[in-house]
């Protein structure tokens, strides 16, 4: 299964001054790569104002993402380090410094998706992303892709 990820899908560094910010942000990435359509983004804003913090899967994990009719074009994800954490007012998890927004074009890849991002949760990618470049965490983000293939 071909999951799109590029390195114009992994930015760094970003400081948000809030969730929705930082979700949108991330929703632009993937639109820009051509994986969902601006409709997606309002709709992944609209999950978090519905749903809250269910999103915050882990210890500084966000995973925003909408169901794959509101705008779903390719199966991709991109993934957002902030500089400053983001407070998503979940109870055990926050603060986010790390989003991977997707984007599944049915419920089969979503499943895909979200074993990528368990991996790469499993593999510490909130620690890894603090102490390496941009370069190290392609490729770490790429290992965990091909991981759960």
């Amino acid at each position: 299964m071909d999951i799109h990820f590029e390195s114009g899908l992994l930015s760094l560094n970003q400081n948000f001054t809030s969730p929705e910010e930082g979700i949108r942000y991330a929703g632009e990435l993937l639109q820009k790569s051509g994986a969902c359509t601006p409709d997606y983004i309002e709709e992944m804003i609209r999950v978090y104002h519905e749903f809250g913090p269910v999103i915050v899967l882990d210890t500084g994990v966000a995973m925003p993402h909408a169901r794959p009719e509101k705008g779903a074009l390719k199966t991709a994800f991109s993934v957002v380090v902030t500089g400053t954490p983001l407070v998503f007012h979940h109870e055990e998890f926050d603060p986010v410094n790390v989003i991977i927004a997707i984007s599944a074009t049915d419920s089969d890849t979503h499943i895909h998706l979200i074993q990528t991002v368990a991996d790469l949760i499993e593999n510490n990618i909130t620690e890894f992303v603090k102490d390496n470049n941009k370069e190290q965490i392609l490729q770490f983000i790429r290992t965990s892709i091909e991981r759960t293939a």
